[in-house]
């Protein structure tokens, strides 16, 4: 970005723009390369500082350019944290506790801009969809004439060894003391960065008019309306996270690894751990499971009186790294998981296709990779579970829902999960019926026909028995298809 700022500025037949840039870095390296690139700084206009705890001191920018750390709440040093605790008090106090670190990039940024500057970020996706980035894009709503957001599709730091696709964020006009109304955001979504520069497919969001809404936008309210056939998930049960296993590698084990260092059966016990230890959305029966190569099984000792087998296993643990685990630290006894097999079906944390809902009819457990879903009445709902994952409303909420992660895949938090839209009836249908429709799925699974599995469940679930129009799934199912093919293309 630097680099291409004296490019603009050569074009413009400025040849020495040292006093007319700024920038902060922590890095020493960084300062190498300015005078690469032509840049004195007697001036001392480029800081060996972190930008958050930098300040303006009168001097205000025309524009502010950053590619700020792509850094989770969850990812924070306990020094970041009351850092960025003091700037949301200061800037945006209405804002979400657990936002990101580059969204304190983007408020602090504004102490140096003048009014009618203008900033381009580089950021994750999760500016479109993130809980805590809604209310900060409206936020810049009040604040900038012009706000565009362009998700670029192509992977820009797949070299550097960052698989994260990215979005920019265009802020014109700054207005310090906010505007009289908010201006719409505009959306575009790109393949390359090379399409950055054009703006004629732009789209306006938050208008009257639904045809200046986006597709995400559309779908939202399309599922809002049909609040007399759909119910979240969260309504008829509870999501929790899987055992936390504190090292999988150590203590989860193909039977036959187990078998080398002679554990008694008694203490291993079969945990999912990746959604492709299962092929369709059921598991295997307890059978299957013991014969099955792909399943694995976690080591749970006893309390008490180990037997030989399994404290030579465990002795094989250092000291220092038992102490420094902080999952271990959590425990009574460091080697002991917990292991809950009430679950009725588990959903993956990641998916790629869509969140398929595997079936725990063996009652086993699984890693925190799953979330458990418990119904809380479950009779025939436990069986159509499954079945449900692939409707047109349960994947198109999900694709609202999630976070796109950069190979593509969506993230689901628990919170999300329980969102998910499932019917509010269930089809009436006989065993030998329901049997049949699942042995019709299961083929089509098999045979990776994804879509016309999902066809034929939307139709008995919801066409036959009247919850949905087949006017209105075909909108809903052009919406999924639109969003699926944003983040896989």
């Amino acid at each position: 970005m630097l680099s291409a700022a004296i490019s603009v500025y050569a074009a413009l037949g400025n040849r020495s723009p040292s006093k007319q840039l700024y920038g902060y870095d922590v890095d020493p390296a960084a300062f190498m390369h300015l005078k690469q690139m032509g840049i004195d700084n007697e001036a001392g206009h480029f800081k060996k500082q972190d930008f958050l705890r930098s300040n303006a001191d009168g001097v205000h920018m025309d524009a502010v350019l950053a590619n700020p750390p792509f850094i989770s709440y969850h990812r924070l040093s306990d020094t970041q944290r009351q850092l960025t605790e003091k700037l949301r008090k200061k800037y945006f106090p209405h804002l979400p506790k657990l936002a990101s670190l580059w969204v304190y990039f983007l408020l602090h940024s504004l102490s140096f801009l003048r009014p009618g500057g203008r900033m381009a970020f580089l950021l994750p996706t999760a500016v479109g969809n993130a809980d805590y980035a809604r209310p900060l894009l409206s936020f810049l709503q009040q604040r900038f004439a012009s706000v565009e957001l362009v998700h670029v599709n192509e992977r820009l730091f797949i070299q550097a060894g960052a698989d994260e696709r990215i979005s920019l964020l265009l802020l014109n006009d700054y207005a310090p003391n906010g505007l009289s109304s908010a201006t719409p955001l505009r959306t575009r979504y790109i393949a390359s960065i090379e399409e950055a520069s054009l703006s004629d497919a732009s789209v306006s969001i938050g208008e009257s008019n639904s045809k200046n809404l986006d597709v995400r936008d559309l779908a939202v309210n399309e599922l809002s309306q049909l609040g007399h056939s759909l119910i979240a998930l969260g309504s008829v049960s509870s999501v929790k996270i899987g055992e936390v296993v504190g090292n999988i590698n150590f203590f989860v084990k193909p039977m036959s690894e187990w078998r080398k260092y002679k554990i008694p059966l008694t203490y291993l016990v079969p945990l999912l751990t990746r959604s492709a230890q299962v092929r369709g959305i059921y598991m295997p029966t307890t059978e299957d499971i013991e014969d099955s190569f792909a399943i694995p099984y976690l080591l749970l000792p006893p309390e008490r009186r180990l037997p030989k087998a399994i404290e030579t296993y465990l002795a094989q643990y250092s000291e220092k790294d038992i102490v420094t685990n902080k999952t271990f630290e959590k425990r009574d006894i460091w080697y002991r998981c917990s292991y809950a097999s009430d679950a009725h079906a588990f959903v993956g944390s990641i998916s790629h296709e869509y969140p398929r809902i595997i079936s725990n009819c063996n009652g086993i457990s699984c890693s925190n990779a799953f979330y458990k879903i418990v119904l809380q009445q479950p009779h025939d709902l436990a069986k159509w579970l499954p079945i449900l994952s692939l409707t047109t409303p349960f994947r198109l909420s999900a694709e609202i829902l999630g976070r796109v992660r950069g190979s593509g895949g969506i993230k689901l938090e628990p919170s999300d999960v329980k969102q998910l839209c499932i019917p509010k009836r269930l089809p009436q249908l006989s065993n030998n019926d329901f049997k049949a429709l699942q042995k019709k799925i299961e083929t089509l699974l098999s045979a990776r026909e994804l879509d016309a599995a999902g066809q034929l469940v939307d139709s008995q679930v919801f066409l036959i028995p009247g919850l949905i129009d087949a006017q209105t799934m075909s909108k809903l199912r052009l919406m999924r298809l639109t969003l699926t093919g944003r983040r896989l293309p």
